[in-house]
């Protein structure tokens, strides 16, 4: 491995670090890695897992030391890190572990490709450039929403888009886990959920601007409490918080499949829905309903350390509680007017369920938005996830509370990234490579208090129209990166010179991403139920969902 090698992975790092002086020589790391560790005793096994990342083997010794970590409260700010690369050996310096864990990140691409790689050729020489690497990141949520309610995504699948996660500093996953279409969790107390509502009988496969067409194929799947530990363990790892969300009201068509008794309107006998779009099926207010949710709750939240919990609050359609005699029942008891009123009691019921765990909840911007004049509006303890664009953002971040920029435009990753007929079939677009690395996510005109609450970023990766882990991976990345950039510093001119070389060691692990040039033949949309549709133009899309805020809308038209 020449020295000019070594260099050129130094100036192809993703995303772009903060200060990088590049020195003269190179380091050549033994495949066995002696390591001392300057951390506290509390941390050691933790760091130790973390060093476990690189394709190295470590061991712990004293001096002369291949790798030191020093661990120090304050000699950096919160995630960042000092990476100095000698002749004779490393230093990582860091605040806390999930500096050390980002410092090996930027080491682990300054290595070989083959790092990248499950088992790596006998013969490689790990040699990296020698350096020295200066980082923080701007935003202290750097998040992705996997959606595996709509379509399952196996174990597996989500502990390989945490290492992913990791490769590109990003820190939460958003784990949507409730939906119409499926419920995720393992439930002892209420087996029915996952029992009943974890599957479907069949699947839409027909985009919304055609006639309804269903797969005959049954659908589903759960993670057990097992696998959510595990889950929950590997991302602390990677020093990754999993944000778990169980949504209400709205969005409860499997919740209620399993147990109907508590859905408005009032019916008996209800499936799991196998279409997409929003439907009117709703969590009905009643004192029965709120205790079911507080045995839930006391069972699952307890599964998630994460200090956030998310509560949906979105697409609900509140005129189905009109006439639902539970839901007007519970209006009068508590003399409550209106939907937006009982809605607004409903989440307060939620938050305070979440605040005997220690948890503050996160709502979707339709929450905020339709309590704004309600009697108890939204508490600005509750973190917002704004989705539908820049001024619900701002006016959440005005009434006090601390926001995650989530919006359409463009961090929705299920969207095409082109319009052009090979691509396949998504939800609707363009959602570019370029729309995403020029994303300024905070507006030069809002004030110093407003941008002051934006606690952070993240990208969606929603799954109606997403059935194969392959084109999960083709929709992620490389957008993705452009994310991780903007997540974790600001747009940078030379993305697009960086990215072909970072998108190599993406391939050596095995990233079936979309290439820069287009879809490979295999790839593309072709003309069977793949093929590529037009859909709602972006510009009409974008504007309806503003509107929709504006005016306080919590849901689309319901299907029929």
């Amino acid at each position: 491995m020449s020295h000019d090698d070594a260099r050129k992975r130094a100036a192809h790092l993703v995303p772009r670090p903060h200060s990088v002086l590049l020195g003269t020589g190179v380091l050549q790391l033994p495949a066995e890695l002696p390591v001392c560790l300057d951390v506290p005793a509390e941390e050691r096994a933790a760091v130790l897992r973390a060093i476990a990342l690189l394709p190295l083997t470590g061991k712990v010794g004293t001096e002369p030391a291949g790798l030191r970590v020093l661990l120090r409260a304050g000699a950096t700010p919160p995630e960042g890190y000092v990476l100095d690369v000698t002749e004779a050996g490393v230093t990582i310096t860091a605040a806390d572990r999930s500096g050390v864990v980002y410092a090996l990140q930027t080491l682990r691409q300054l290595l070989p490709d083959a790092a990248y790689r499950q088992a790596a050729p006998s013969d490689i020489r790990w040699v990296a450039p020698v350096i020295r690497v200066e980082d923080s990141p701007r935003f202290r949520w750097r998040g992705m929403l996997l959606d595996v309610a709509r379509h399952f995504l196996p174990k597996r699948e989500v502990l390989r888009h945490l290492d992913l996660m990791s490769t590109h500093k990003l820190n939460t996953l958003h784990l949507h886990l409730s939906d119409d279409q499926g419920w995720r969790v393992e439930s002892l107390r209420f087996p029915r959920l996952h029992e009943v509502g974890s599957w479907r009988a069949t699947s839409q496969v027909s985009h919304y601007s055609d006639e309804v067409v269903h797969d005959g194929t049954p659908h589903g799947g759960y993670y057990t409490r097992g696998d959510l530990a595990e889950i929950v363990a590997y991302a602390a790892d990677r020093a990754i918080t999993v944000v778990p969300e169980i949504g209400v009201p709205g969005h409860t068509g499997a919740l209620l499949a399993a147990y109907p008794e508590f859905g408005s309107p009032s019916v008996p006998a209800r499936a799991v829905h196998t279409n997409w779009g929003v439907h009117d099926a709703l969590l009905a207010p009643s004192e029965r309903s709120l205790e079911f949710l507080r045995l839930l709750f006391d069972e699952l939240l307890p599964l998630f350390p994460s200090p956030y919990v998310h509560v949906g609050g979105d697409e609900s359609v509140l005129r189905a509680w009109d006439s639902d005699p539970v839901v007007r029942a519970f209006a009068d008891e508590r003399r409550l007017s209106g939907s937006a009123e009982i809605f607004a009691a409903l989440m307060a019921e939620v938050r305070q369920m979440l605040a005997r765990h220690g948890k503050t909840p996160v709502t979707w911007d339709d929450s905020f938005a339709a309590q704004g004049t309600a009697a108890d509006a939204e508490s600005t303890a509750t973190l917002v996830m704004a989705w539908r664009g820049a001024e619900v953002a701002r006016r959440a971040a005005a009434a006090g509370h601390d926001v995650v920029l989530s919006p359409v435009m463009p961090t929705y990753f299920d969207y095409f990234q082109e319009a052009h007929p090979d691509e396949p079939l998504a939800i609707g677009g363009p959602v570019t490579l370029d729309d995403v690395a020029s994303w300024e996510p905070v507006p030069q005109d809002w004030s110093e208090a407003e941008s002051a609450r934006v606690r952070g970023v993240q990208c969606q990766m929603w799954t109606e129209f997403v059935e194969d882990p392959r084109l999960v991976d083709y929709l992620l990345y490389p957008r993705t990166c452009a994310f991780a950039e903007i997540a974790w510093g600001s747009r940078t001119r030379d993305l697009h010179r960086r990215l072909p070389r970072h998108l190599d060691r993406l391939a050596a692990a095995g990233v079936e991403y979309r290439p820069l040039t287009g879809p490979a033949p295999w790839q593309r949309g072709g003309t069977g139920r793949r093929a590529h549709r037009a859909g709602i133009p972006m510009a009409e899309r974008l504007a309806n969902y503003a509107d929709a805020a504006a005016t306080g809308t919590v849901a689309d038209v319901p299907d029929a």
